[in-house]
């Protein structure tokens, strides 16, 4: 899920295509200014940017992971689905 904190259509457009932020389970959401706040303290996002990582069931779980770290990340995964 990509949430665009109140940037600029054509500013949070150039993020995805430059870190090519797509995929089928990939959401993009520029929210009206109340409901992205809401979501913020629901994830406790206090800078940008957050990762998180979302389980099927919805659960948020507590793990900081880098995308810049590929590996590290396929290893998290892996652990969490056991294969």
């Amino acid at each position: 899920m990509y949430l665009a904190n109140h940037s600029p259509k054509d500013t949070w457009e150039n993020v995805i295509k430059e870190y090519n932020v797509t995929g089928d389970n990939v959401v993009h959401f520029n929210l009206p200014p109340e409901q992205q706040q809401a979501i913020e303290r629901y994830l406790k996002v206090s800078a940008f940017p957050t990762y998180k990582v979302i389980d099927p069931e919805g659960r948020v779980l507590d793990f900081k992971v880098d995308p810049r770290n590929l590996d590290s990340i396929e290893k998290l995964f892996q652990q969490l689905t056991g294969k």
